[in-house]
């Protein structure tokens, strides 16, 4: 009786957590701009116009869009959102280029 009920119980978990899991940020491992000419190095500092640009269509390719941004100096953190659910934090260096998941 109880060993079936906790077989049931785990049926249930297992695709709840794989959603989950699926959720927990859409860039987990980073990613670099394709606005700069190497993986990890710019030419120059992207301006924070160029990298906010640069940000929304890198995420509107993959049909996400950005919520919140906030600049802190060379750094730039922004909310990304799939409709209107909240699926990832990134943070994006002006100076190499590289986007990382902050979750």
């Amino acid at each position: 009786m109880y060993r079936t009920v906790g077989l049931i119980v785990l049926l249930f978990l297992i695709p709840a957590q794989r959603t989950l899991a699926a959720d927990a940020g859409i860039t987990p491992y980073g990613d670099y701009c394709k606005e700069c000419a190497i993986y990890g190095t710019c030419r120059e500092v992207i301006p924070p116009r160029e990298a906010l640009i640069a940000i929304e269509k890198y995420y509107a390719e993959k049909g996400y869009t950005l919520g919140n941004v906030y600049y802190r100096g060379r750094f730039i953190e922004a909310e990304i959102y799939k409709d209107t659910r909240k699926v990832d934090k990134v943070i994006f260096d002006r100076k190499t280029g590289r986007l990382r998941s902050m979750y």
